[in-house]
């Protein structure tokens, strides 16, 4: 017995009987049972006794469960792991089911904020790709202008920078110079079929820089001749029906053959090079004998110049280098308020670009944040109703704990339900988008197709915004509802954390109201500076003019045209001029007054018109005498705020008052002074304006007519009777027309689209906040459902009980609005600082805003508060 029990071994026979029989999956257990029961014996009976026990025990185990038993099937991790998501979707789909009008609530909800959310999504994606497929992206930049004394950049440059940089900057791998034209007339040999077209002049450097796919054609010889033009797929089934059109002939302003030498494929709508028509720069000679690239005689944006860096060049050391090129061509002191710099292809689509859209950079993150907002929006509705049924399911999720079920498994549970909501919510979000996204790209001028909306790009953005979405409005009712202890979700009459969870659930209504009080705002104001567009006083008459471009302006065939046109008693007058009294495009020029103490330079807008020009556009002449067609540029006809500039107050005594062009010694005479008119559009101060005769800049034509409400068939009449005489007159020449006043409105384009996009940001919130609070109302007059029969019991009227569940949402309401007032005032007065001439905030907007929610609030709630207090309340009370 003094032997250590530790020295002693059981019988080997029994141990290898065991081995033999038992199951392996038992052995380990059975046999560490068997050999701890042997060392007690050991030392409580000796090992006689021991080793007996032991085989009885090992014999013992010659039974059926142990020898014949399998081991059970070992359930692997998936297998565990698709039966938890299974019921996890089972138990979610049952929940779901059973709060049918919460469930609806919530997907109406989400789908309006992702439907939202995609479209903007698509809009700014597209907006801010453009370019970028270029593969020399990097090293391709554009010569601009700044003006110091403006403090603006312009796209376009100097004509005879082309020569000097390919003299002066070995950097560069290749130089492309870019003329567009405007308003020319096409036609397929001498077919009668003519268009109107726009185009530009280019030459082969064009197509070693870009990148371009042709159908047809050598890139490396396809512009070197003159008389040569390439030309898109569309326009070549346009003009031939076909795109094997190599060695045809398309005649260009009904005197000029082109020959077709390449046919390229139509460009992606992300491109801002995007010419239909390119005609071989050596070409323009014929064309337009005064324009010369070898000269530095003036410039406009119409003409660009391209340029492609070498490897390894840096645009930032070559900033300096076009001080001296200046100076070498052109002189030390010439331009001292221009510079030039090199801007990236990949910023030209938001600064201008020949291609004719640039995006609107103030727009696009608008549009960014509104998508946010209404996103967010739809995801506080999630999160309000969720938490609101916190109480409700409290019971569930005491007996899921109480049986053994983890936080983190009620966590996926609460997220599944979620993310069933969230993944219904976006295959409707996506069939929403794509019926929304034809009218809303019309309305926006956005190029957007609908394989677009099916993109790689765009489905990994869906994906990611249906995890997201899950997650910000999944985790935090999860975290809470598997956060209760199992004590208390039993318990109902303990509610720990109530004033927690309620004050998170009136921040998120407050947000919610926020919002949509600021887009209402917004919007009311928007439109009322839009209406202020079309109702503003602009100096002149823009109702009942018809404005046409002049193909020639030769005095003898616009004489005659204007004399039959002003024969048909539905014109009342016909004034030729560079444009209309207002434009976009303008000619700006520096003029001195000298015969002052401290001679004055001003910047002038120089307006080119006929004799009629005043009366056919309603303008007012204060002092002096009309122009006559003979006069010449001797003379002009000065704006008060010309006279204003000089320090003249009266306009008597600026008559015969002389103004010099710039530091030279050519002069005028003001002969006339007429009343301010606004030159530009309404976002611009008006310009000191000179009005002088100069046929030679007639390319617009202004056709007034007698009647300002004409019917429709009168106007279309009048303008068959136009067409007629245009063609007499202009033979072989393209016919097109436009009204005035909707000329102008075209100036305000950007701010029309921003308001029908926050007209339509302002319904979609509303209506997810409206259906929010619709929901939070549904649940709290069910919570207090015992209460509400009590107080009828106890003689409440249908009125009080109203109040009773109404006047905490008014509160709510009331804070949204003292929230959202300053934030919409400050928005509105940044936005109409684009305006030089605005309407002015009044505070009974905001009051009427404010009005508007609360009213609509009360109805959303009572609604269902009506519903509530009319229940019997013997109904009521049985529920207990």
């Amino acid at each position: 017995m003094n032997q250590s029990s530790d020295n002693i071994t059981p019988p080997r026979w029994a141990d290898q009987l065991l081995e033999w029989f038992c199951a392996p999956h038992l052995l380990e257990e059975v046999q560490g049972d068997l050999y701890e029961r042997f060392q007690k014996n050991f030392r409580l009976f000796g090992e006689r006794i021991a080793r007996r026990e032991y085989a009885i025990g090992v014999l013992s185990f010659l039974r059926p469960f142990a020898i014949k038993r399998k081991k059970p099937i070992e359930v692997s991790n998936f297998l565990l792991l698709q039966i938890m998501i299974s019921n996890y979707f089972k138990i979610a789909f049952r929940n779901l089911l059973k709060n049918l009008r919460f469930t609806t609530i919530n997907i109406v909800g989400m789908t309006l904020g992702m439907a939202c959310a995609l479209v903007i999504f698509l809009i700014v994606r597209h907006e801010t790709s453009y370019d970028l497929a270029q593969s020399k992206l990097d090293r391709i930049y554009r010569v601009e202008t700044q003006n110091i004394k403006e403090d603006h950049i312009y796209p376009g440059t100097y004509t005879g920078m082309t020569k000097a940089l390919y003299a002066d900057l070995p950097e560069a791998e290749k130089i492309v110079p870019i003329l567009k034209q405007w308003g020319f007339t096409f036609s397929a040999g001498h077919s009668d079929n003519r268009f109107k077209e726009s185009f530009v002049f280019a030459d082969n450097n064009l197509f070693k820089t870009l990148d371009y796919q042709w159908l047809a054609g050598d890139a490396n010889r396809a512009l070197t001749q003159p008389n040569t033009i390439i030309v898109t797929r569309k326009y070549a089934e346009k003009y031939f029906g076909k795109t094997d059109i190599l060695g045809e002939t398309i005649r260009f302003d009904n005197k000029q053959d082109l020959m077709v030498t390449g046919v390229l494929e139509d460009y992606p709508t992300t491109s801002s090079f995007p010419f239909d028509m390119l005609v071989s720069f050596s070409t323009l000679k014929g064309t337009n004998p005064n324009f010369e690239l070898d000269k530095w005689n003036g410039w406009n944006d119409n003409h660009q110049v391209y340029v492609l860096l070498k490897k390894g060049v840096k645009a930032e050391a070559l900033q300096g280098r076009f001080k001296h090129i200046v100076e070498k061509y052109i002189g030390k002191e010439a331009l001292p308020d221009k510079n030039f710099l090199l801007s990236s292809i990949k910023n030209i689509h938001y600064t201008g670009n020949l291609g004719g859209r640039t995006a609107n950079t103030k727009l696009l993150k608008t549009l960014s944040l509104i998508g946010l907002l209404v996103l967010l929006i739809s995801c506080f509705n999630f999160i309000n109703l969720s938490t609101a049924q916190l109480f409700k399911r409290a019971k569930e999720v005491g007996v899921r704990k109480v049986i053994g079920s983890s936080r983190q498994s009620l966590i996926y549970q609460f997220l599944t339900e979620a993310g069933l909501i969230t993944g219904t919510a976006i295959m409707l979000a996506v069939l929403t988008a794509e019926l929304a996204l034809p009218s809303i790209a019309a309305v926006l001028d956005i190029p957007i197709r609908m394989t677009d909306l099916f993109s790689l790009n765009n489905m990994l953005f869906v994906l990611g915004l249906f995890v997201i979405t899950t997650l910000l409005a999944g985790v935090y009712p999860a975290i809470k509802l598997s956060g209760m202890t199992p004590m208390w979700a039993l318990n109902k009459n303990k509610m720990p954390h109530i004033r927690q969870v309620f004050s998170l659930r009136q921040a998120l209504v407050v947000v919610q109201f926020t919002v949509s009080l600021v887009l209402i705002s917004s919007a009311i104001l928007i439109d009322k500076q839009l209406s202020f567009f079309q109702k503003a006083d602009l100096g002149f008459n823009k109702d009942a003019i018809i404005t046409i471009n002049l193909p020639d302006n030769s005095p003898a065939k616009l004489q005659s045209f204007r004399n039959q046109l002003v024969s048909s008693a539905q014109i009342k007058d016909v004034s030729f001029s560079m444009n209309s009294a207002s434009s976009e495009g303008n000619w700006m020029q520096l003029t001195e007054i000298r015969d002052i103490e401290s001679p004055v330079q001003i910047k002038t807008q120089m307006k080119m018109g006929d004799s009629h020009f005043l009366d056919t556009y309603g303008i007012q002449l204060l002092a002096g005498r009309a122009l006559k067609d003979n006069d010449t540029t001797l003379v002009a006809l000065a704006n008060e705020i010309y006279l204003d500039r000089m320090g003249i107050k009266k306009p008597e005594k600026a008559i015969g008052r002389k103004f010099y062009y710039g530091n030279g010694e050519e002069y005028g005479t003001i002969v006339g002074v007429v009343k301010n008119f606004n030159v530009n559009s309404l976002h611009q101060k008006i310009d000191p304006t000179l009005i002088q005769v100069v046929p030679k800049h007639y390319y617009q034509g202004g056709i007034k007519l007698s009647n300002t409400h004409l019917s429709a068939d009168d106007i279309e009449a009048t303008v068959a009777h136009i067409e007629k005489l245009w063609t007499a007159t202009f033979p072989g020449q393209v016919f097109e027309y436009n009204f005035l006043n909707e000329e102008l409105e075209k100036a305000y384009q950007s701010e029309m689209r921003t308001a029908r996009l926050i007209e339509t940001a302002t319904f979609m919130a509303v209506l997810i906040a409206c259906l929010g609070l619709l929901g939070l109302a549904t649940f709290i007059a069910e919570q207090r459902t015992k209460e509400i029969g009590v107080r009828k019991v106890l003689g409440a009227s249908v009125s009080s009980i109203l109040v009773l569940l109404s006047k905490d949402f008014l509160k709510l309401v009331l804070v949204a609005i003292i929230i959202a007032t300053p934030v919409a005032w400050w928005a509105i007065d940044n936005w109409l600082q684009n305006f030089e001439f605005k309407i002015h905030i009044n505070g009974w907007i905001f009051i009427a805003t404010g009005l508007f929610m609360a009213l609509l609030a009360i109805l959303t709630v009572s609604f269902q508060s009506l519903k509530a207090a009319l229940i019997n309340p013997v109904k009521s009370l049985k529920t207990e």
